[in-house]
């Protein structure tokens, strides 16, 4: 494939989103980072992050500890779009962003309590589920519980409850960003619908998350994923 993350469409991506006074608030480089991870392009993961941390650099004031964040919130997202894209294509992204890490920069220990209880995941779990779903969560889980019980636990107890309720590193909103990023390159219009829908509800303007959407959509396109299905707007 040529190379399509280019400074140049870095750039645009970027200028895609809106400006914000901390630079590793600014969502745009993982949403950008997943999108390429989820349209099967890892290279592009390494592109960004290095752009981004040039970028930050330019930036008064950048610590490292603004620099650690912006490659956690990269890892930790791209390991929750794994949820929606398949374990493959996570390995390839992170063997990507782990090679253009700096070792200064690179984690030795999970982010993640694996001394909490089942009871503990699980309420995170509902709590999270919640939270994206708003009023339509119990016709959603019923419908999960219905075509399988089996999914409906593997959802509210893993997907929400071990993976995405953990909020420290990627906030609510920056995780149904990471969602929506993968669902897009997809091509799964209805699950895409209502993670834009769960970004307003976690927190996302209507402004971030249209440019979530347009910075996914935009990388699915210059990738060649073939778009079979309308792509949803808020």
């Amino acid at each position: 494939m040529a190379d399509i993350a280019t400074p140049e469409f870095l750039s645009e991506l970027k200028s895609l989103y809106p400006a914000t006074a901390n630079y590793v608030d600014g969502a745009w480089f993982l949403a950008a980072g997943i999108a390429f991870s989820s349209s099967n392009y890892p290279e592009g993961v390494s592109r960004i992050l290095r752009y981004a941390l040039e970028d930050l650099d330019k930036c008064p004031g950048a610590s490292d500890e603004d620099r650690r964040l912006l490659v956690r919130k990269m890892r930790d997202g791209i390991f929750k779009s794994g949820l929606i894209t398949g374990i493959p294509k996570v390995i390839n992204a992170l063997v990507s962003l782990y090679e253009a890490t700096p070792k200064v920069l690179r984690d030795t220990e999970p982010l993640r309590d694996s001394s909490q209880s089942r009871e503990e995941v699980s309420a995170a779990g509902q709590a999270f589920f919640d939270s994206t779903y708003g009023d339509t969560a119990g016709k959603v889980q019923s419908l999960l519980k219905t075509i399988y019980p089996d999914l409906e636990h593997f959802t509210i107890k893993l997907t929400y409850g071990y993976v995405c309720a953990l909020s420290e590193v990627t906030s609510a909103k920056e995780t149904s960003f990471a969602l929506i990023s993968s669902l897009i390159a997809n091509d799964t219009p209805r699950q895409a619908e209502w993670h834009l829908r769960g970004a307003v509800r976690n927190g996302a303007t209507l402004e971030e998350t249209r440019a979530v959407r347009e910075i996914a959509l935009r990388i699915a396109i210059k990738a060649g994923v073939p778009l079979n299905h309308e792509v949803p707007n808020i």
